[in-house]
Parts: structure tokens; C-alpha cells; sequence
């Protein structure tokens, strides 16, 4: 009986990870206009940042549905594995109710569906701390409370580049972006909650990069665990945050991602953060 990780395309590992992991990552569907594409399958990170430009509107993302996992549930249940899901934040998605009502289908396996609370390189995070885990021997039982612990500690700060499209969204009124942009205000975002909000403002990109360096600063790095940092189609930028950072915190490993459609169509291009798994005394 083998163990087998799901997540979804919104923690935007690479495709190309589900090999060497040995995990299945599902695709969401990305609406523009009237054309639907599958993340990873016939849109890339370059392709869904040039329509996202190109767009009068902002694209659409379809959650994944209960027929999506149960494709994938089906020869590992006839397997006989145990089937250990980790998706986005159920406050972001109907995706995790997707994989519930696929899991009411198959009342004698042994199926795990994780509210993660997160989204991006923050799941990504989970996702790997998972995988260690499994290769370590564990059973989805105790990875789903090493989990359940580890998801109240992760933490995720990113500074937005555009306000265009927290505009665009309706998150941001047109007088707003107009005034924000004059005055180069980066807004501060985090997840709390499962969900993305906006938790403080700064002047000038450096001065965002800052900002979050000193969250991180405040709630204290667990370096047992990899820093995630990553970039909405601005690579440039996450160096100099990682530069940054290296300077000001004490990490040990550390990941890059790209941010793909799911978190990207309301963050536009240019954002850029990190995510960690913070300090035990921080909570």
C-alpha cells in the first residue's frame, strides 16, 4: 500500500515536480472571455501573463471538480492506497468541496482531504513538508497532523507591483489606483484565515521588500523547514527580495516559485514575497 499526495496547480510548483515527488498536481481551468486553457497543459506562466496584458477584463478560474479527482482517486483506491489531499485554502476555492464530495464516492478508502488554509508558495510549502514526511515512512494520519499543526505557523507576506488589477478586481476603487499609483504605494498582502487581505502599505518598491522582511522578523523563522520565495513574471525582483533577505534573516534552504493564474489574476504581474514556516514561540 502506497501513500499518494494530490494538490492542485494553485501551490505553483512545476509540473515537471510530479515525477521527481511523486505526487499528482491538478490542473485549473483559466477563463478568458470565450477561451479556456488548463494550467500547465496549454498555458504557461509567459502565455498566461501576455493574455492577462492583452485582456480588458481580468480571466476567470474554474475550480477543480469532483469528476477531476475521482479520475485520479480511481486506480489508487483500486490499488489500494491510501490518498492524502492537499489543496487550496477552502476560503479561496470550491476545490476543496470538489475533493470531499469525490471522496464521499469511496466510503472504504482511506482518503484525506486537508483544509490547508493557504494558496501559492505557502501551499507549496506544505506540499513539500508532506512529501518528507511520506519518504520518512510516515502514514497519512500523522502527516495530516504534522499538517494540521504546521498551517496555523505558515506565514506569507507579498508586495503588489500593479494596482491595475486590484482595480480591475473591484478590490480597489479607480480613484484609488490613480492615487496610489502617483504616490507609489505597494500594498502589503498576507493570507490570515485562509484568505488573502490586504495588512499594510508602503512607499516604493524597496521599501515593500522591507516591510515584509520585517514581518518575517517579527514572527521569527523555523529553519527546519525551506523559505519559499516567489514572483508574479518579475524574476529580477524576487532576487533582490532574496538578496535582501539573506542579509536580514536567518534561513537555511531556501525554494523559488512562479506565480501562476490562480493567485495571479487578482495580484497582476510584478508581485513578489516569501513564505515560511514561522518560530513556535511566535504563536
Amino acid at each position: 500500500m502506497a501513500l499518494r499526495i494530490i494538490t492542485d496547480s494553485s501551490c505553483d510548483l512545476p509540473f515537471s515536480i510530479q515525477k521527481d515527488w511523486n505526487i499528482d498536481i491538478l490542473s485549473f481551468h483559466v477563463l478568458f472571455g470565450d477561451n479556456e486553457y488548463i494550467d500547465g497543459q496549454n498555458l504557461n506562466r509567459q502565455q498566461f501573463y501576455r493574455l492577462m496584458s492583452e485582456s480588458p477584463t481580468l480571466p476567470k478560474t474554474a475550480q477543480i471538480s469532483p469528476y477531476e479527482f475521482k479520475e485520479v482517486f480511481n486506480p489508487y483506491v483500486q490499488a489500494g492506497d491510501e490518498i492524502l489531499v492537499l489543496p487550496i485554502s477552502k476560503e479561496m476555492s470550491g476545490t476543496y468541496n470538489g475533493a470531499l464530495l469525490a471522496k464521499a464516492s469511496y466510503t472504504d478508502a482511506s482518503i484525506h482531504v486537508v483544509d490547508t488554509l493557504n494558496v501559492t508558495f505557502a501551499l507549496a510549502l506544505l506540499v513539500e513538508v508532506a512529501v518528507k514526511l511520506r519518504d520518512e515512512g510516515l502514514d497519512a494520519k500523522s502527516i495530516v497532523e504534522k499538517i494540521d499543526e504546521l498551517k496555523k505557523r505558515i506565514r506569507l507576506y507579498a508586495v503588489i507591483d500593479d494596482l491595475k488589477y486590484l482595480k480591475m478586481g473591484g478590490r480597489l476603487s479607480s480613484a484609488g489606483a490613480a492615487v496610489g499609483t502617483l504616490l507609489n504605494i505597494k500594498p502589503i498582502i498576507s493570507v490570515v484565515g485562509g484568505k488573502v487581505v490586504g495588512i499594510d502599505k508602503a512607499r516604493g518598491q524597496k521599501a515593500g521588500y522591507q516591510s515584509i522582511i520585517n514581518y518575517a522578523k517579527k514572527d521569527g523563522i523555523d529553519t527546519d523547514y525551506p523559505v519559499y520565495f516567489g514572483h508574479s513574471n518579475y524574476p529580477d525582483a524576487m532576487d533582490k527580495l532574496k538578496i535582501l533577505a539573506g542579509e536580514q534573516l536567518k534561513m537555511n534552504e531556501t525554494r523559488s516559485a512562479d506565480i501562476g493564474p490562480v493567485v495571479g489574476t487578482h495580484a497582476g504581474p510584478g508581485a513578489v514575497g516569501l513564505a515560511f514556516i514561522s518560530a513556535p514561540s511566535s504563536n
